[in-house]
């Protein structure tokens, strides 16, 4: 688990805190807006993509 929050930490996605003897982990808000554009650009790219495919699988079907 601890490598895997380094690897956030890295790329400014969270940021840890030693409290006591545990770690607090707090959303880092720089890279946020990043992180919600490269989603919403995947997003629209599989919903296109499936929306052809439900298309030409329609196109297919036999007609009642």
């Amino acid at each position: 688990m601890k490598k895997h929050v380094h690897v956030l930490e890295d790329a400014g996605l969270v940021a840890t805190e030693k409290v006591g003897r545990s770690r607090q982990c707090r959303l880092g808000t720089e890279r946020l807006e990043d992180v919600m554009s490269w989603i919403r650009f995947y997003q629209r790219l599989w919903e296109r993509r499936l929306d052809g495919l439900d298309a030409y699988l329609r196109r297919g079907e036999p007609r009642p």
